[in-house]
C-alpha cells in the first residue's frame, strides 16, 4: 500500500471517547486533520460504546466500498435520526429493500432524460437571473449567494424531478431543511438526546421543520397522483408512482429523502463554485471566455457540456476542495471483516472522509490551491483518492443530474452576472453537509 502505514494507532479516549465527541461537534474537520496527520492513514476512536475506524488511504476505501461494501449498513443510529422525517426510503435501506428500492428510482436517472431536466434547470435559473436584475442599483447587487442558490436549486428539483411549480413558501421550506440538517448532526453526535416532548426550544424547530417538509411532500405527491402523467414528461416523481404502484407512504419516504439530500448538496456545490471563482479572477476569466466563445450569448444546452472542459475543471476542483458530501456515511460492520489488514470486530463503524483524502499531498500536488488544471488532462491520483459522490454500488445515484444542474447553473449565471473578489473566504460548516458558516455575502455585477 504506497505512501499508506501498515498498522494503527489509537488516540487517547477519555470517558469512553466523550472528549473526542466534543471535538467533533466543535470541528470536526480540524480534528480529522489532525487525527490524519498524528497517526496515519487507519486511526481507531472510541465514541461511546462503540469502536470506530478512520480511513484515509485510497485502498483502504476501495476494499471497504467495492469488495467489502456488503458487509457493512449504514450507522444505525444516524439512520434512526434521519428515518424520524424520512421514514423508510432509499437512503436509509439496506440490503434486498435497497436494491429494490434503488431499481425502482433508477428509471428518473437514465442519460436519455438528462437533457429535459437540463432545459428546465437553466429556465429556472434565467427566471433567478432576470428577478436579481431586477433588483440591481447601478448594476451591482449584494446579496447571500448561499441562501439564493439554495432557493434555486429547491426550485430546480422541484420542476424537474416532481413536474411541479416552484413553491411560494420556498424560503420556509429552505429553513426547515436547514433545521433538519442541523438537527440530525446535533441528535446523531450527542451521547444522549432528550425526548420531544420536552417544552425545548429546538424541540419546537424541529417539530415546525418536520411538518413544513411534510406538508411539502405529501401535496407534491397528492398533485401527481391526481395529474397523473397526462402529456407530461416523466420525471422521478411519476416514476415512483408507477414502481411503488401508488403506495402513497412509500412514494413520500423517498420523495422526502432524494428532495433533501439532491438539493441540499447542489446549494452547497454552487455557493463553493462562486465563491472560488470570486477568490480566483484568473479562472473566473478563463470560464467566461470559454462559454463566450463556445455559446455565443445563447443559453447552454446539456450537450453543450462537452466543450466546457474548464466549466468541468472548475466544478471538479471545488468538488475536490469543498465537497457538500465532506463525509461519507459512517459504516457499521455487520459481520467480522478483514480490510487489507484491518481487523474489524461486528458493530465496529467505518468512517471515510472525503475532505481529507482529497487534500492528501501525496496525491494531489499544492492540495489547498484552488487550481482547476489538474482535471484538464488525465488523473495523476488514485482512482479512490477523488469520491466526492462517494463510490461502489452505492455512489450517489443523483451524480449525473447534479453535475449537469450544477454547470448549466454556473454557465447561465456567468452570462448575465460576474461575482467580484469577496473580502473575506468563508469559514467552513462541516454538519450535515459542508456550507459556509454564515452563508455568502457577496456582491454581483450585472452584465
Amino acid at each position: 500500500m504506497e505512501g499508506s502505514i501498515a498498522h494503527w494507532v489509537q488516540p487517547s479516549s477519555a470517558l469512553l471517547g466523550l472528549n473526542h465527541l466534543l471535538h467533533i461537534r466543535s470541528n470536526q474537520l480540524r480534528f480529522y486533520e489532525r487525527l490524519r496527520d498524528t497517526h496515519g492513514d487507519v486511526v481507531r476512536l472510541r465514541l461511546g460504546p462503540y469502536r470506530s475506524h478512520l480511513l484515509f488511504h485510497p485502498d483502504h476505501i476501495e476494499e471497504l466500498l467495492t469488495r467489502k461494501w456488503s458487509n457493512f449498513v449504514r450507522f444505525k443510529k444516524l439512520m434512526q435520526v434521519v428515518r424520524q422525517w424520512n421514514g423508510d426510503s432509499l437512503i436509509l435501506a439496506e440490503g434486498d429493500d435497497w436494491r429494490e428500492r434503488r431499481r425502482k428510482v433508477m428509471p428518473a436517472f437514465q442519460t436519455k432524460r438528462l437533457p429535459g431536466y437540463g432545459a428546465m434547470a437553466v429556465n429556472e435559473t434565467t427566471r433567478l437571473c432576470n428577478q436579481l436584475s431586477d433588483l440591481a442599483v447601478a448594476g451591482k447587487l449584494s446579496i447571500n449567494t448561499d441562501s439564493t442558490m439554495a432557493r434555486l436549486t429547491l426550485d430546480i428539483a422541484t420542476r424537474t424531478l416532481f413536474g411541479a411549480d416552484p413553491r411560494t413558501n420556498g424560503a420556509d421550506i429552505e429553513r426547515a431543511i436547514q433545521i433538519l440538517s442541523d438537527t440530525a448532526f446535533r441528535e446523531s453526535t450527542a451521547p444522549v438526546n432528550m425526548p420531544d416532548w420536552l417544552p425545548l426550544q429546538g424541540k419546537y424547530r424541529k417539530k415546525w421543520a418536520v411538518k413544513v417538509l411534510d406538508d411539502l411532500v405529501r401535496g407534491l405527491v397528492r398533485e401527481r397522483m391526481e395529474r397523473g402523467d397526462r402529456g407530461a414528461q416523466a420525471d422521478l416523481l411519476i416514476s415512483l408512482i408507477q414502481q411503488h404502484k401508488g403506495d402513497f407512504e412509500k412514494i413520500r419516504d423517498d420523495v422526502m429523502s432524494l428532495l433533501i439530500a439532491g438539493h441540499e448538496t447542489s446549494g452547497a456545490l454552487l455557493s463553493w463554485v462562486f465563491a472560488c471563482l470570486a477568490q480566483n479572477p484568473d479562472w473566473l476569466a478563463k470560464l467566461r471566455q470559454e462559454l463566450e466563445v463556445n455559446l455565443r450569448g445563447r443559453p447552454p444546452v446539456a450537450a453543450d457540456l462537452k466543450a466546457l472542459s474548464v466549466l468541468g475543471a472548475v466544478i471538479n476542483e471545488t468538488l475536490r476542495l469543498y465537497p457538500p458530501a465532506y463525509s461519507l456515511f459512517l459504516r457499521q460492520a455487520e459481520q467480522d471483516t478483514d480490510l487489507l489488514g484491518l481487523r474489524l470486530r461486528k458493530g465496529d463503524l467505518v468512517q471515510i472522509v472525503p475532505f481529507i483524502t482529497q487534500r492528501d499531498p501525496r496525491f494531489f500536488a499544492n492540495p489547498r490551491i484552488f487550481d482547476p488544471k489538474r482535471f484538464l488532462s488525465d488523473p495523476t491520483w488514485p482512482q479512490y483518492a477523488y469520491l466526492p459522490f462517494g463510490a461502489g454500488p452505492r455512489v450517489c445515484i443523483g451524480q449525473k443530474f447534479g453535475l449537469m444542474e450544477s454547470c448549466l447553473v454556473v454557465a447561465t449565471v456567468l452570462q448575465r452576472m460576474v461575482p467580484e473578489r469577496l473580502a473575506q473566504f468563508p469559514t467552513l460548516s462541516a454538519k450535515f453537509s459542508l456550507r459556509p458558516l454564515e452563508g455568502l455575502p457577496m456582491t454581483w455585477s450585472m452584465i
